[in-house]
């Protein structure tokens, strides 16, 4: 697979950047272990993950799509049903990654527009109404139908994660810098932002901005 501007990211990195442990992240990702069995619960997210010196990294994609369901669960929805509507979207409507599209059907059976996805165990659809509120697609662009780019912070917009600039690492949009980078230079330069807005030639609310994001990312 060419990952070219799909990003890469590594457990550590969906971690911080979605505030999840990465055991829960594995879980999702290659099925969590049963107590007293071989086998695994089934996975959730199909992922398109590589390895390389024996370490799993993953795309932009993948981290979106835990970022939903991340969010379903937060509502209280149970992994199984999550599974299920995943599953079903996919092969109803032939998407890839089912929960990175925005798809509208005419279907009865799943209605999906990132603002509701529909399911009833009952009559094997999924009812889950109002399942993707307003608060889960803010900061997500979507071009194509398919989720290109997220601003990770509503309070600092100047931040974006595109998979097209420095493999989906976050950075200041337009700059192309890693807030990454910019909080180290911070700390190694005794937290003086001035300096390290002349090194970058940039404004030094802009250091202070990336400075913020960073730290909530490691609190």
């Amino acid at each position: 697979m060419d990952y070219l501007n799909k990003g890469i990211y590594t457990y550590s990195d969906i971690s911080k950047l979605l505030g999840m442990s990465k055991f829960r992240i594995k879980g999702f990702i290659k099925g969590h272990k049963y107590k007293d069995r071989p086998d695994r619960k089934p996975v959730v997210v199909d992922a398109q993950n590589f390895i390389f010196d024996d370490k799993d990294y993953f795309t932009f994609l993948d981290l979106i799509e835990l970022k939903f369901i991340q969010h379903f669960l937060n509502q209280g929805l149970k992994r199984n049903d999550i599974i299920k509507a995943y599953y079903k979207i996919k092969e109803e409507f032939k998407l890839p990654r089912p929960f990175a599209t925005i798809c509208v059907s005419d279907s009865k059976t799943i209605f999906l527009d990132n603002k509701q996805v529909l399911l009833n165990p009952k009559d094997r659809q999924l009812w889950f109404r109002e399942l993707s509120k307003s608060s889960l697609l803010e900061g997500i662009d979507f071009e194509n139908d398919l989720a290109v780019r997220w601003y990770p912070n509503k309070k600092i917009p100047e931040i974006v994660i595109d998979p097209c600039y420095k493999y989906g690492k976050p950075i200041i949009k337009g700059q192309n810098i890693k807030t990454e980078t910019l909080y180290r230079a911070f700390l190694a330069e005794d937290e003086n932002t001035s300096i390290i807005s002349n090194w970058f030639e940039i404004p030094e609310d802009l250091v202070i901005k990336a400075v913020n994001f960073e730290r909530g990312l490691t609190a």
